[in-house]
């Protein structure tokens, strides 16, 4: 792990993780609503069964650039969260893989 972990503080940390998870379910759901797999009347087991199934990728630039235009917006997470970086995004990431989170498909 290198330096760039020990400067993040365990808030900002949690929050660009949420955000890698949130990011991910909305690309997952977006997907298999634009293919037509999920509709109104489906099952929940069965939308579980295709999310579970489902490819996602991971671009730490677009994720910083999310996380910096919400926090943008408000300002008290501008002064918690600050700035995010790719370089934090991806210290999180490997944080996350090294914990055992599954990051398929990452760029």
């Amino acid at each position: 792990m290198n330096n760039i972990g020990y400067n993040i503080s365990p808030e900002k940390i949690a929050f660009i993780a949420y955000n890698i998870g949130v990011y991910e379910t909305v690309q997952k759901f977006g997907g298999l609503i634009a293919k037509g797999k999920i509709s109104s009347d489906m099952d929940v087991s069965k939308i579980a069964e295709f999310l579970s199934n489902s490819y996602s990728f991971y671009d730490s630039e677009m994720i910083a650039q999310i996380i910096n235009a919400m926090v943008s917006t408000n300002k008290e997470s501008s002064s918690l969260i600050g700035h995010t970086s790719k370089e934090e995004v991806d210290e999180v990431m490997q944080q996350l893989k090294i914990s055992g989170v599954s990051l398929p498909g990452r760029k």
